[in-house]
């Protein structure tokens, strides 16, 4: 694909000149990894329909399976469904908690809303846009956690990698649970014990 890459380190000295050249990137349709509250994430704005499905040629994924979504508010769900967030689970949102809905425009649809400073920034620079935000990996390979790897696997296929200059804890990926038919059904437990 040959993009440049630029690679930052994020720390709390850099965070503000950081959030500000992944928002632009982010405005402009590119695709950045970025870490999340759990693991590194591949990320578009999910508005970017062509950034989208080149995370897909990038992370080698089938493009029936589709991404878990962040929200940065509530406000945003109503795009994606017109089921609320039941109130038993309302303690565990924002957290490492998926959930799926029965979707608007799809018969189903992922979303997290992150407990994250720097997503929270992010989101804030947004506009409070939606991210398509799938783990940064190639599918079916193990999550990465190391900055080298990271920047090995994603250069010159995305406009900015953010590692964490303390380096990523190890956790897993966020729990997740299926509302959208029925009761609440767990699909993967993750990083978040629930009390269902």
């Amino acid at each position: 694909m040959g993009e440049k890459t630029e690679v930052y380190f994020l720390d709390e000295k850099n965070i503000a000149f950081v959030l500000e050249k992944v928002s632009a990137s982010l405005n402009r349709g590119g695709i950045c990894v970025i870490p999340t509250d759990t693991i590194y994430g591949i990320v578009a704005a999910d508005c970017f329909t062509e950034s989208v499905f080149r995370i897909y040629k990038i992370k080698k994924r089938s493009e029936d399976k589709p991404f878990i979504r962040l929200i940065g508010s509530l406000d945003n769900l109503a795009f994606y469904t017109a089921r609320l967030l039941p109130k038993k689970l309302m303690a565990y949102w924002p957290g490492p908690l998926t959930v799926i809905f029965p979707g608007v425009r799809s018969e189903t649809v992922s979303i997290r809303f992150p407990d994250d400073p720097f997503l929270n920034g992010l989101f804030c620079m947004l506009d409070h846009k939606a991210l398509v935000a799938p783990s940064a990996n190639i599918s079916g390979e193990e999550n990465i956690y190391e900055s080298d790897r990271l920047i090995e696997t994603f250069s010159g296929k995305v406009s900015t990698i953010v590692c964490l200059k303390k380096g990523l804890q190890k956790k897993r990926a966020s729990t997740i649970i299926d509302i959208s038919a029925g009761p609440v059904k767990l699909i993967r437990e993750g990083d978040l014990t629930l009390d269902l």
